[in-house]
């Protein structure tokens, strides 16, 4: 709990929000949204969250930075280009994403080139024309390929890669395989080989054996030297 504590105290924008303890040692800080003997659910900037009671061990209440960022809202008219200009930057700097991106939103539906507002949604200005971050890349030339933006020589380049990978594990596990059978067949020769030797040494210490001929069961000589 102590360790949780000095968490929120390294967050200045934690400082002030409902925060969650759990009876695992976690918590989650936000702004609780409802909480009734069940469950609560709280709302940490860019998303929310539901807990059950049972997995509760204390709910501390108090002012949020989201109930900061409604009241500063509330008080901003919707042509006010530089308040929510301000209020995107604040929310930014506190950790509230979707409301910063919501603020600057704001200042596009007013001012549609606003830079600032432009630039913090993702935009990237090429030959005059405002481009979302993919279609700027596409208008570049680069091509996604597994999560990276790349050029279509570096795409070839990591594909040869990745086929030079793929055969040199395909070439391991045959030669992994290729040995674990050559281990198998040898403990099964070995096997095979030691089930043969005791059985040649019962018949050589048993005395008495079945004759050759199918005449039935002979013995070994006895004192006499005559067959009984």
């Amino acid at each position: 709990m102590r360790r949780l504590l000095l968490l929120l105290l390294l967050l200045p924008g934690l400082l002030f929000a409902d925060v969650v303890y759990l009876k695992n040692g976690s918590s989650f800080s936000g702004r609780i949204l409802e909480q009734t003997p069940e469950k609560v659910v709280i709302d940490f900037g860019d998303g929310t969250i539901g807990l059950t009671m049972d997995q509760v061990q204390q709910v501390v209440k108090s002012s949020s930075p989201l109930d900061e960022f409604d009241a500063r809202a509330s008080k901003l008219a919707p042509n006010d280009v530089a308040g929510w200009r301000s209020l995107g930057e604040w929310a930014s700097m506190r950790g509230l994403p979707a409301q910063s991106r919501a603020a600057y939103k704001k200042v596009l539906a007013v001012a549609p080139d606003d830079p600032e507002a432009r630039e913090a949604l993702g935009f990237v200005r090429m030959d005059g024309r405002w481009l979302t971050e993919e279609e700027s890349y596409r208008a570049r030339g680069f091509v996604r390929y597994e999560g990276e933006w790349l050029t279509h020589a570096e795409v070839q380049l990591a594909q040869a890669d990745a086929a030079r990978d793929q055969q040199r594990d395909e070439a391991a596990k045959r030669a992994s395989d290729a040995e674990f059978k050559a281990t198998m067949d040898r403990l099964q020769k070995e096997e095979d080989e030691k089930r043969a030797r005791d059985e040649a040494d019962r018949m050589a210490n048993n005395p008495v054996y079945w004759g050759s001929w199918g005449y039935g069961v002979s013995y070994w000589p006895n004192s006499a030297g005559v067959p009984r």
